[in-house]
């Protein structure tokens, strides 16, 4: 059995594209800002009013071509229900940016995969919010293999308390899901 942490566009579509169907089942317009967009699979096959995919990589599907990282401040999230924030690892630095952000909307539904194991590093933010950043280059596989359950203390942080999500454990700890904002 490999530990090696390996990048895969969509390993689970099927199971991606459940989550973001029961998401917005509910919402009378689908106003999409896609995040880590790739090549827009996820999205291809669900009605949208409007889709804004972001995406790293060149050529890679209809998207603006930037590190969202660089471009995320300057987008006005007030025009989105739906952020889809399908990225490697968990993006503690975006959520944090998304839930203290004035214009997010209340409803709007975010999006997340959070993905981890021993071996995949904890962002800084994670590490500063929970004040172990001094601890955790002492053992950090103690603290890496705890990071689904810092990122659900996280967003109980800032708010939220109900979260829409499934598991799958393998080599890696998966939860594809969604909240909604308050």
């Amino acid at each position: 059995m490999s530990r090696q942490s390996t990048k895969t566009d969509n390993k689970s579509i099927a199971n991606k594209i459940f989550i973001r169907k029961e998401a917005i089942k509910n919402l009378k317009e689908v106003k999409v800002l896609d995040l880590f967009a790739g090549r827009n699979v996820l999205w291809n096959n669900i009605k949208t009013d409007k889709y804004f995919g972001i995406d790293i990589q060149e050529n890679k599907g209809k998207n603006l071509n930037a590190d969202t990282r660089d471009v995320f401040d300057n987008i006005d999230l007030s025009q989105f229900n739906v952020i889809d924030c399908d990225s490697y690892g968990i993006a503690f630095d975006l959520y944090k940016k998304l839930l203290t952000r004035n214009e997010l909307q209340k409803g709007t539904r975010i999006i997340y995969t959070a993905i981890t194991n021993e071996f995949t590093k904890i962002q800084n933010v994670a590490k500063q919010e929970f004040n172990f950043k001094h601890f955790y280059d002492k053992a950090p596989s103690l603290f890496n293999a705890r990071a689904i359950e810092f990122f659900y203390e996280f967003l109980s942080k800032y708010g939220i308390s109900e979260v829409n999500y499934y598991a799958i454990r393998d080599n890696f700890d998966k939860h594809y899901g969604y909240f909604i904002a308050i």
